[in-house]
């Protein structure tokens, strides 16, 4: 019996998992395991690819083109390869959801329609493909080719794929060696309205900050920053749409952090804001001293690695340069939706911390403000799952994109409603399977698996609103979606299926639709799906707590430095990184905040105050000195605070300024209301009155005290006067009586 293909496939598939080669075997690109096909059980010895259809609906006029390559994957030669055209006509359009859904999940080698060998016209030929050759096919498939196989098609989605049949060692079978598969929708003339569309590009990623500033896991960004990376390609991507209507998702810090790798990713530092006119330090690279603490934990697997400052030509500072001027060319003229600054996990932060949203949301970017970017603020998850609490806790008008699965058959049994509200905040649903991609075994995220899967799901969707207007598409990309031919994506976006539109544009058109009011639009998150592995994945209370702590003492460092500076910038933009999403699985999401905000208190540290022992003061008020030193190489404004009973009042002459590298002498002034002794705990604060964590206490002994020793040296000096008048009065009485007669010394007669 024929063999159709290999056994020996589990030594390659060993290979191709180790992304190791074997001996004369070459290894496709393609064949890496991120891209590996979908149906991981499915091992044809020849690989097929459809890279592109033209065009991307059932033409009525003119010929279907599909092109691609087709790679051997076997261990052996395969020769005579021939790959013919595949309809799904046999069988009905798929007109519903479900049925779109249950086609992606369809096995590879099921018998989804019929393999076209009538026409010998109608093929690719291939002579010989060595183990790991790989070349290009095109097929061209005439009109009276399409009419004979679509005789009556009807609007919906068809089956569309290329089979290859080769011959190996053991001969040849009927039996495909190879398949591609994808949708090819079709509609009818007059069947409804094209579908509001918007693509939304996401530009997001995991920014996470060593001890001393600097970005880790440098070989991951540059590995991303590539054209074919996931921060690249999806630029790349949506730059290949031209001038068509595309939204970019955006994380403020990820172009912050770049402009960082673009700068030599220098350490955290504080130096004072450059005068306009001038350059500042930070637009340059400048020296480490030392290596982070942390340097050298980990590696690609996602734990932070310091670093030395990059040099100005190393590559991933090119990288970093190049990915800057791209989206600084392409992002101003198109729509851009603005994630909360670090793209925080808004489900954990509304129960942690509901006060970081409105820091996110107000903190500043300058990267995007050098490029004149304002952007539409919008609030996403990276899976499409918001809790009630994170809905609630946006305050401002933000739009919220919810995934449709969370909208549950029970709740809603029309599908995700169009212009829902919670309060005043928008809600758009966006088609999280729509950005799943292609039924494969091909790959899922190809640019043509994605356009026709939206294209399928656009049909779907005129039809289900039977020539009304059909629910809007809001088609949230893969970030790992693949650059490589995104042209063939945007080039048949067909306008009789969807138009394209921004992503304001949808919410404004759901709001007309909608009516003006709330009445009846108004959603309640409790309805709403959000599973308990959620839950389970979002990030600890702890990395929240570390966050909160270091936005703090950023913000105090800020305070103390005064306005000239933009380290307190810094730093919350690096707490609110630490929070994202893109730290749900990292262990030392906490820990690594805790060792950020080391760094500040070690600055606020180098401002010390130092009282006397003890204090007595001769009255019931009084003052005395303290002394502050500052270490820093910048002047500082702090203030000091007392805490003591209520019988005692500590004032000090605040605000003190205090020069670089200087000390200085503070006078503190007592009232004591009550005698005794009273402890009174000195605090360095900043200009709101937060501790900074220079601190001292001392007794102070009540002047009450004196007052007593007076009163009694008053009372024994009047004792004294007294005693004396006495003595004085009595003796001018014994004088005037001595002078009568018989006394001596009288003369009488």
């Amino acid at each position: 019996m024929v063999r159709r293909r290999s056994r020996l496939l589990a030594g390659l598939a060993t290979a191709l998992a180790l992304g190791v080669a074997l001996p004369g075997v070459a290894l496709p690109a393609h064949a890496i395991p991120d891209a590996a096909p979908r149906h991981a059980e499915y091992d044809p010895p020849l690989e097929i690819s459809i890279d592109a259809l033209t065009p991307g609906l059932l033409p009525t006029s003119g010929p279907l083109v599909v092109s691609g390559t087709v790679t051997n994957v076997d261990l052996e030669t395969w020769q005579r390869i021939n790959l013919y055209p595949m309809f799904g006509s046999t069988a009905p359009a798929m007109t519903t959801e479900e049925e779109l859904s249950s086609a992606v999940a369809t096995d590879p080698e099921a018998e989804v329609g019929q393999r076209y060998t009538d026409d010998l016209a109608v093929r690719a030929e291939v002579d010989s493909l060595g183990p790991g050759e790989s070349t290009d096919y095109t097929i061209r498939i005439p009109q009276r080719v399409l009419r004979l196989m679509f005789a009556t098609p009807t609007t919906g989605v068809y089956w569309f794929g290329v089979h290859a049949l080769g011959e190996n060692a053991d001969g040849r079978d009927k039996l495909a060696d190879g398949r591609a598969r994808t949708f090819l929708p079709y509609v009818a003339p007059g069947a409804g309205e094209p579908v509001d569309t918007a693509v939304v590009v996401p530009l997001r990623g995991r920014v996470a900050h060593s001890a001393d500033g600097e970005l880790g896991r440098t070989s991951w960004w540059e590995e991303a920053l590539a054209p074919d990376g996931t921060l690249g390609g999806p630029l790349a991507f949506g730059a290949a749409g031209n001038t068509r209507p595309v939204t970019w998702l955006v994380d403020p810090a990820l172009p912050d952090a770049v402009s960082q790798l673009a700068a030599g990713n220098p350490i955290r530092e504080i130096a004072p804001v450059a005068p306009v006119d001038e350059p500042s330090e930070s637009d340059s690279p400048s020296p480490s001293e030392s290596q982070s603490d942390d340097a050298g934990e980990g590696g690609d697997d996602g734990a932070e690695v310091g670093g030395a400052t990059l040099e100005p030509d190393s590559t991933l500072v090119r990288a970093a340069q190049t990915w800057l001027d791209k989206a600084g060319s392409v992002l101003p003229d198109d729509t851009v939706a603005l994630l909360p600054y670090g793209d925080p996990d808004l489900a954990a932060a509304a129960h942690a911390l509901p006060s970081l949203y409105d820091t996110a949301r107000k903190h500043p970017s300058p990267t995007l403000a050098a490029w004149g970017i304002e952007g539409t603020p919008v609030v996403a998850s990276r899976n499409g799952y918001l809790d009630a609490g994170a809905i609630e806790n946006v305050d401002d008008d933000a739009t919220v994109l919810l995934g449709e699965q969370m909208f549950g058959a029970e709740d809603y049994p029309d599908g995700p409603p169009v212009g829902g509200l919670v309060g005043s905040r928008p809600v758009v649903p966006t088609s999280t399977a729509t950005a799943k991609g292609g039924p494969g075994p091909d790959r899922a995220l190809a640019p043509v698996a994605l356009r026709q899967r939206l294209l399928s799901e656009a049909a779907i969707r005129m039809i289900a609103a039977h020539g009304g207007r059909p629910a809007p598409i809001v088609d949230v990309l893969p970030s790992g979606i693949d650059a490589a031919d995104a042209s063939e994506f945007w080039s048949q976006l067909d306008p009789a299926l969807v138009s394209l539109v921004s992503l304001p544009t949808i919410t404004h058109t759901n709001d007309l639709a909608a009516g003006a009011d709330g009445a009846g639009r108004q959603i309640d998150p409790d309805d709403l799906t959000y599973p308990e592995g959620q839950v389970a994945a979002q990030l600890d209370t702890s990395v929240f707590s570390e966050a909160g702590a270091f936005i703090r003492a950023g913000r105090s460092l800020q305070s103390i430095l005064g306005e000239g500076y933009t380290i307190g910038d810094t730093v919350v933009g690096e707490a609110l990184a630490g929070t994202s999403y893109a730290m749900r699985d990292d262990s030392d999401a906490a820990p690594r905040l805790g060792r950020s905000r080391d760094w500040v208190t070690g600055q606020l540290d180098m401002v010390t105050l130092d009282a006397p022992q003890g204090v007595t003061l001769s009255s019931s008020s009084g003052s005395f000195n303290v002394a502050i030193a500052n270490t820093l190489d910048h002047a500082v404004t702090v203030r000091i605070e007392a805490a003591t009973d209520s019988e005692a009042t500590i004032r000090a002459a605040n605000p003190i300024v205090l020069a670089a590298n200087s000390r200085s002498s503070v006078p503190i002034s007592a009232d004591m209301h009550g005698t005794g002794v009273h402890n009174v705990r000195l605090r360095l604060t900043d200009a709101d009155g937060t501790p900074i964590g220079a601190e001292d206490e001392l007794p102070i002994r009540s002047g009450q005290v004196g007052v007593v020793i007076w009163a009694i040296i008053g009372t024994g000096a009047g004792i004294l006067f007294v005693a004396i008048g006495i003595r004085l009065v009595r003796r001018f009485r014994s004088r005037g009586q001595g002078s009568g007669p018989g006394e001596p010394g009288e003369v009488t007669a």
